[in-house]
């Protein structure tokens, strides 16, 4: 019996599962962002930041926790495979999150981008995709200010982007979704990008801040403000912080909120509200085969943050005094990026054909094949309802005199 049991437990033992094979975490590089740019012979340059993990018995006070990378290739991924000319680790992109590409390849070109996003199974489609001014791989040396690296300082901003509603960020799916229309009329990527200020970002003790040596030279903030326009997945122009709001409220993609300032000179008061619960609507009250008109309705809550100055009366005329002051202000931003869009770009990156081919089929047919050109001349209209529900825990306001 025993002989029996012995000689099962042997043979069993052929069929099980051994590490010989196995990865260790210290061989692997962990990619969480990738750049593409052109280089100076037009070839496909790709920059990433990989993180490299440590085994916890090594000491890793003063080894480098992050790899910035960078290789040239005829295509994409023959510049991701050229990586591994001086990365010492296996590079792995499951863990990336964002995507950043560079003006001038946002300008030739991003449908070979797009392609390997979509087919490549490392790519989540949770990546966020983000044009900058410039290369790329210039804005992947940024130093990090606060944060630990770069990485994780730019996530924190995309998530603050929300907050004031004049950053976006674009995900690989909805990039896909947007690329592979039947009808491409252009659509919004984010923008990232870093600006120079002489200002030290974080305070730290005045014995230390003698001792560094770039205190007195500029140093460079990145920041997510604006968007980029994409067209035939091509960049055909930029979208500054209002017109990007603009564009966020007509397409209901307003994540918390918004405020808007204003100085009315007569009386002579200032004033800032907080906007909510924005909802926006689209409909084309008259269409025909020579004309077609659209108008845009928004309702949007609003909350008094600030207000000071000469104000007649704290009652109700005056608050719907603020109510159309500040609707008018959020329809002078609409109008902004639809003018942008008619005018400047020409190109149906507000949505509007995603609104009339549902709503009017047929005449859609006859006029897709020329949609921008009669996009740009449809008259648009804009009626704004905001409701002040709340004017915060003053019932009065302060008075200056010096206005």
């Amino acid at each position: 019996m025993k002989k029996c049991l012995i000689i099962l437990l042997c043979f069993s033992s052929i069929f099980l599962c051994s590490c010989w094979d196995a990865r260790e975490l210290s061989d692997i590089g962990i990619v969480v962002m990738t750049g593409f740019d052109l280089d100076h012979d037009g070839n496909q340059r790709v920059t990433v930041l990989s993180v490299q993990p440590f085994g916890q018995t090594q000491n890793q006070e003063n080894v480098a926790t992050t790899w910035i990378g960078t290789a040239a290739g005829k295509s994409t991924f023959d510049a991701l495979r050229n990586l591994r000319r001086t990365s010492t680790r296996s590079l792995t992109w499951m863990h990336n999150k964002i995507i950043l590409i560079g003006e001038e390849k946002a300008r030739q070109g991003i449908s070979d981008i797009t392609d390997l996003l979509t087919r490549n199974s490392e790519f989540r489609y949770g990546n966020l995709i983000f044009v900058t001014p410039g290369e790329a791989s210039e804005m992947m040396q940024v130093p990090a200010n606060l944060e630990k690296s770069l990485f994780r300082e730019l996530l924190g901003i995309i998530e603050g982007a929300g907050e004031w509603s004049k950053g976006f960020a674009l995900n690989v799916k909805e990039l896909s979704l947007n690329s592979l229309a039947s009808y491409q009329n252009g659509f919004v990527i984010g923008n990232m990008g870093f600006y120079y200020s002489s200002k030290t970002p974080f305070t730290i003790d005045f014995q230390e801040y003698l001792k560094l040596y770039w205190k007195d030279t500029e140093q460079p903030i990145a920041y997510v403000s604006g968007g980029a326009v994409i067209d035939k997945d091509r960049l055909v122009g930029w979208l500054s912080p209002i017109e990007l709001r603009g564009y966020l409220i007509l397409s209901n993609k307003i994540e918390q909120s918004f405020s808007i300032y204003k100085e009315i000179t007569d009386p002579g008061f200032k004033i800032t509200v907080d906007i909510t619960n924005v909802e926006s609507k689209l409909e084309f009250p008259y269409v025909s085969d020579d004309n077609i008109t659209a108008a845009v309705t928004v309702k949007a809550t609003g909350f008094i943050t600030e207000l000071y100055g000469e104000i007649p009366a704290y009652d109700e005329t005056f608050i719907k005094k603020i109510e159309d002051i500040v609707a008018q202000e959020i329809a002078s931003e609409i109008y902004l990026a639809v003018n942008r869009a008619q005018n400047d770009l020409r190109t149906d990156f507000l949505g509007f054909h995603k609104v009339f081919k549902v709503r009017y089929p047929k005449q859609w047919e006859k006029l897709k094949e020329n949609w921008c050109e009669v996009f740009s001349r449809i008259p648009v209209s804009y009626n704004v309802n905001l409701k002040i529900r709340h004017r915060g825990l003053m019932g009065k306001y302060f008075h200056t005199e010096d206005w």
